[in-house]
């Protein structure tokens, strides 16, 4: 704390800066990145996951169409009946296949397919070479014992053989008699089910790879080729283990994200990401904030030199000027810069420098007692702006070293000044009345912290009630003084004000101190008495109990209830029916 007191002004603004701004927004920034990034993480891989469903999905599609192919043949009427009737003529036969071709042909312009072949049992019905085999050339190709072995709607074969090709095959069976009579297959190239699906992911690090269920790739990726087994790939046999899910690896010694789906024919749709590129984004957005960071800091320290240092000159000059001024050189005059609160003083400091000489210079022709008493009340008419002024500019200082005490004293002495003076005038609310005792309060709570609890219980409408000012303070200032002298100064007062009916103010101020004896009350209505004039108390009270009475007559009473041991409640009942005048009033403040 000494160390801080020795410290100049510019200095101190610069380390409140420094541990008040730059560490903590060094700290907060640190803490919002390490809690950003996982954030960032998790949207990643949730935008990734819904990336994958979409294309798992366009891909389904694709399945449903083919599939869908399928049942519109199997179900269709003249196929069935062209693979299925008995042929005693060539040219029924002939037609037959003619139709047969021109649905195939129709069928294949609008899907993009290599083949379609209908292997039939009925023997009154020969082979085209092309579209029409028989069911025992099914037999052996490669998709045939999935077939026998199992009853399923369709039947996916992916085929290594030449160019990677799928086979979608179905029964054709009769409905009626639940007999088979054939097979229809149509065979598609990986290429027509894929190529025009484009990868949806947009990093520049990443692929995608789909795979049977047994692990077979089904299209080229970036690490396999269409027919290898994913499985053996340490880093997506995962995928293999549930239906859909993600996880993080490492991949060649740089972490990547795994995200899978599973389509309905088991089929894995894998995305892999590397997450270098997230990472990096993120390195840059973290380098552009410190650089940014940095200039605003190195601006900011710049501004605030710049500002302080005109600051601390100005005051400077203006101490300097004071100190002549203490030397003897009155009406010295210092430059005014602005409007701001430092050039309020320095105008202020212009103004008493005159008003000083001229106090001087009539001090140095008074001659008697008069021509004092003339001084005095020249200095007592020095503008009282100045006190506020200075008071404002202490504040100001507090708050730069972020000084909340110094600054909420300073603030609740300019208000008991300011509520004090009234503007001149002695008539205010109930309202601002009770604001100068918060005031004061306020200020005994900075020195003796801790020791008094004050409750205020004011009715509402009582508020805008009017009263002689400096009423209620010199009444709580003297419970702080003398009632609580045996709990160490400890101890709680309570202020009511309520509107009795229309036209009366009642205002109580209690307290839980010592009390008065019967002796000590008839001396404090007296006049304060001997004992308590010697320790500055009970006048005030008088005080205030006469101005009360000249101003609002006999219709306005106080009366004081206490004992040794119970506390002391002064009761003040104002009435509201006179016209207040201003000039009614030309009382002494002055509560002894």
């Amino acid at each position: 704390m000494k160390y801080w007191q020795r410290v100049r002004l510019l200095q101190k603004l610069i380390l409140v800066f420094i541990f008040f701004l730059i560490i903590p927004v060094l700290v907060i920034g640190l803490y919002l990145f390490s809690t950003s990034l996982p954030l960032v993480q998790k949207e990643n891989r949730e935008m990734l996951e819904k990336v994958v469903y979409q294309f798992n999905e366009n891909i389904q599609y694709r399945i449903t169409g083919y599939q869908n192919i399928l049942m519109q043949m199997a179900f269709d009427p003249r196929i069935s009946a062209a693979l299925t009737q008995k042929y005693e003529r060539l040219q029924d036969e002939v037609a037959a296949l003619q139709q047969m071709n021109s649905l195939v042909s129709r069928t294949q312009a609008y899907f993009p397919m290599k083949r379609i072949q209908f292997y039939k049992t009925n023997p009154t019905l020969h082979e085209d070479g092309g579209t029409i085999l028989n069911i025992e050339k099914a037999s052996v190709k490669e998709w045939y014992p999935a077939m026998e072995a199992e009853e399923r709607q369709f039947y996916w074969h992916f085929s290594r053989s030449g160019p990677p090709t799928f086979h979608i095959s179905k029964w054709l069976v009769d409905y009626l008699s639940n007999e088979k009579y054939g097979i229809i297959d149509i065979e598609v190239t990986a290429g027509a089910l894929f190529d025009q699906l484009s990868s949806p992911l947009e990093y520049s690090d990443s692929w995608m790879v789909v795979a049977d269920a047994e692990g077979r790739a089904l299209i080229d990726a970036r690490d396999v080729r269409t027919g290898e087994n994913v499985k053996e790939l340490e880093y997506l046999n995962r995928a293999f283990a549930d239906k859909r899910g993600w996880y993080a690896t490492k991949i060649d010694g740089k972490m990547n994200l795994i995200v899978f789906e599973t389509n309905r024919l088991g089929w894995k749709i894998v995305s892999v990401v590397s997450q270098e590129s997230l990472w990096q984004k993120l390195r840059l957005v973290k380098n552009a904030a410190i650089v940014v960071g940095m200039l605003f800091v190195g601006l900011t320290l710049v501004v605030l030199i710049g500002f302080g240092g005109r600051l601390t000159k100005r005051l400077n000059a203006l101490i300097r000027s004071m100190r002549k001024v203490r030397d003897g050189d009155l009406g010295l005059m210092v430059k005014v810069h602005g409007n701001d609160e430092l050039a309020d003083v320095e105008a202020e400091f212009n103004r008493m420098s005159t008003q000083l000489e001229e106090s001087v210079k009539e001090i140095a022709a008074a001659r008697s007692a008069t021509e004092t008493e003339k001084l005095r009340l020249l200095q007592a008419q020095i503008n009282p702006h100045f006190l506020y002024n200075t008071l404002a500019l202490v504040k100001s200082m507090a708050m730069d070293i972020d000084s909340s005490e110094i600054s909420g004293t300073v603030d609740a002495l300019a208000k008991f000044f300011r509520l004090a003076l009234n503007r001149g005038g002695d008539i205010l609310p109930l309202s601002e009345e009770l604001e100068h005792v918060q005031a004061y309060l306020d200020i005994h709570e900075q020195r003796y912290p801790g020791r008094i609890a004050v409750e205020f219980d004011v009715e509402e409408r009582a508020l805008s009630c009017e009263m002689i000012k400096i009423t209620l303070q010199p009444i709580v200032e003297n419970a702080l003084l003398h009632a609580f002298e045996s709990t160490g100064g400890k101890g709680k007062i309570g202020i009511r004000a309520r509107l009795q009916g229309e036209n009366e103010l009642c205002i109580e101020i209690m307290d839980n101190g010592k009390g008065m004896s019967a002796e000590q009350l008839n001396e404090l209505l007296l006049g304060g008495g001997s004992g308590l004039r010697e320790t500055g108390g009970g006048f005030g009270i008088f005080n205030v109990n006469e101005r009360l009475k000249r101003y609002f007559g006999p219709s306005c009473r106080m009366t004081i209830d206490s004992s040794i041991g119970r506390g002391t409640n002064v009761r003040i009942v104002i009435p509201q029916t006179i016209e207040l005048r201003q000039s009614s009033l030309n009382t002494s403040l002055d509560r002894g």
